[in-house]
C-alpha cells in the first residue's frame, strides 16, 4: 500500500464504493484519494478534442433547449465573476507587468482578462484547448504538463491552479514545481474542492465533488496546507466556507 503524499503514512480507509473505484482516506491526515488510479498513459486521451467534444455534447443533451439558453447567458455575463476571484487577488500581491503562468488554463480565461495588465503565460495539457486559445484569442499558451515542462529559466510572480490540483496522482511534485517556478516572493493561488465541506457529509458518495476517474485526490484546508509547507511555503491565505464544496488557497513563497 502506499504512503500518503501529504504525511507519509500509509493508513487507509475505504469511504465509498463507486464501482470500479473506492475512495479512501487516509487516517492521519484525512487525505483522500480514488483506489485503483488510472494508468497514466491513459490520461492524456480524456483530454482530446473528441473526449472534450463529447463531454460538453453529453451535458446539453441532459437538458432542456430553454436551460441551455440559461446556461449560456449566464455564463456569458457571469463567467468573468468566476475569473473575477482571481483577477481580484492578482491585483491585490502583483504589480502592473507581473509574470503570470496559468497552470491548466484551457481556452483562457482567465488569461484573456489578465493580459492587459500582466505578463501572461498558460500551459494546457490539451492541444485542443491550447489551439483554442491561441488562434482564437491570441493568448500565449504552450502545449504541455506543467509539471514536467521545461520552462528554461523562467520565472513567475503569480501561478494559477484553478481546478487542476484534483486532477493529478503526484500532487506533491506539482506544489513543488509551482514553488521553484515562483519568484522569490510569488504567490500560488489554488482553487481545488474541499473534501471536509459540509455538503459531502450530507450526501456522502452523491457528493458531486466525487468525479472519479477524472478527480483522483481530495483535500482538506489544512492537510492541502501541510502540502504546501512541505514544498517550502511559509505563508498562507485561505477561503473554506462549510457550503462550499470548493475552497481557496493562496501560498507565498
Amino acid at each position: 500500500m502506499t504512503t500518503c503524499p501529504v504525511c507519509g503514512e500509509a493508513q487507509w480507509k475505504s469511504l465509498y464504493n463507486l464501482k470500479p473505484w473506492t475512495i479512501e482516506e487516509c487516517t492521519t491526515c484525512r487525505f483522500a484519494r480514488i483506489d485503483p488510479l488510472p494508468e497514466r498513459a491513459e490520461r492524456p486521451d480524456m483530454y482530446s478534442e473528441e473526449k472534450i467534444v463529447s463531454r460538453q455534447n453529453k451535458k446539453r443533451g441532459a437538458i432542456s433547449q430553454a436551460a441551455l439558453v440559461s446556461k449560456r447567458w449566464l455564463n456569458k455575463n457571469f463567467r468573468h465573476n468566476k475569473n473575477k476571484i482571481f483577477l481580484d487577488k492578482l491585483h491585490t500581491y502583483l504589480p502592473r507587468g507581473g509574470r503570470l503562468l496559468d497552470g491548466g488554463c484551457g481556452a483562457g480565461g482567465i488569461l484573456l482578462h489578465a493580459r492587459d495588465r500582466y505578463e501572461c503565460h498558460g500551459i494546457e495539457i490539451s492541444a485542443y484547448l491550447a489551439e483554442l486559445a491561441n488562434r482564437n484569442k491570441g493568448l500565449n499558451v504552450q502545449v504541455g504538463d506543467l509539471q514536467t515542462y521545461d520552462f528554461k529559466e523562467l520565472k513567475f510572480d503569480a501561478i494559477t491552479l484553478v481546478s487542476i490540483i484534483e486532477h493529478l496522482d503526484d500532487p506533491a511534485g506539482m506544489v513543488r514545481k509551482c514553488y521553484d517556478l515562483l519568484a522569490p516572493g510569488g504567490v500560488l493561488l489554488l482553487k481545488t474542492p474541499n473534501f471536509m465541506c459540509l455538503n459531502r457529509f450530507i450526501r456522502r458518495s452523491g457528493w458531486p465533488g466525487l468525479r472519479p476517474p477524472d478527480h483522483l485526490v481530495y483535500f482538506s484546508p489544512r492537510n492541502l496546507q501541510l502540502l504546501l509547507e512541505k514544498a517550502g511555503f511559509r505563508r498562507f491565505r485561505t477561503t473554506a466556507l462549510p457550503f462550499n464544496d470548493n475552497m481557496y488557497i493562496d501560498a507565498f513563497k
